[in-house]
């Protein structure tokens, strides 16, 4: 993160030259120049680029998840201001030929001007570390955590960083009409087919029909001597 914001420092060095440049002299013929926003020149489109990237670089400075975004963008329009140098720079040195072949005295001389050289250069001093912001490192955005469920809590999650309670947590609130108390039910009797049977008392011992007769029988013997 501090390697990408030393060269956001040293793109807005170079977004000042552009500046700079794009008011100075793009032209001169003999001893007149013409600045680079004389007549709606281009100037103002390098001036505008200018503008625009230094907006890019200072958003390096901006929290990191807006900095990772904003780090693509002055590269490319570094490459913009430095075709539009190039294209004058062309067209200047084309009109040059022309007028070197129409006054072979060399009364009018037609060359670049400091100013277009400034932007040139300006638009080399963005785009070298316009390029090294893409590929330096920067912190991953921090993630926050997630709520952490609170079964006191309303709704039922607790919000982020909610202290426990120090001597546990609290009763669990009522809310009328939504959960009223549940009257105790009694024991029922067990229905099915094994329900228990009532016991029943015991039945008297049978006694024999045949046989001698138990002492104390008024029953005779039967049996005669023989």
């Amino acid at each position: 993160m501090v390697f990408a914001r030393v060269c956001a420092v040293v793109g807005l060095i170079g977004v000042v030259v552009v500046a700079v440049g794009s008011f100075g002299a793009w032209a001169t013929i003999s001893s007149a120049s013409v600045s680079g926003v004389d007549g709606g020149r281009d100037g103002w489109i390098t001036l505008a680029f200018a503008v625009l990237t230094a907006v890019f670089l200072a958003g390096v400075f901006t929290p990191v998840t807006l900095a990772r975004v904003l780090r693509w963008f002055p590269l490319p329009l570094s490459v913009l201001i430095l075709l539009v140098a190039l294209i004058n720079i062309v067209d200047i040195a084309s009109t040059n030929d022309q007028f070197t072949d129409q006054f072979s005295d060399d009364t009018f001389t037609l060359s670049v001007g400091w100013g277009l050289w400034l932007v040139l250069a300006g638009s080399v001093a963005i785009a070298v570390p316009g390029l090294l912001m893409m590929f330096a490192s920067m912190p991953l955005p921090a993630r926050q955590a997630p709520p952490v469920p609170g079964p006191y809590a309303p709704g039922g999650m607790a919000p982020p960083g909610w202290p426990p309670h120090p001597q546990g947590y609290p009763p669990q609130p009522h809310y009328p009409g939504r959960y009223p108390p549940q009257a105790p039910q009694p024991p029922q009797p067990p229905t099915g087919q094994y329900s228990p049977q009532p016991q029943q008392p015991p039945a008297p011992p049978a006694w024999p029909s045949t046989g001698p007769a138990y002492p104390g029988s008024i029953e005779s013997d039967d049996r005669s001597p023989g």
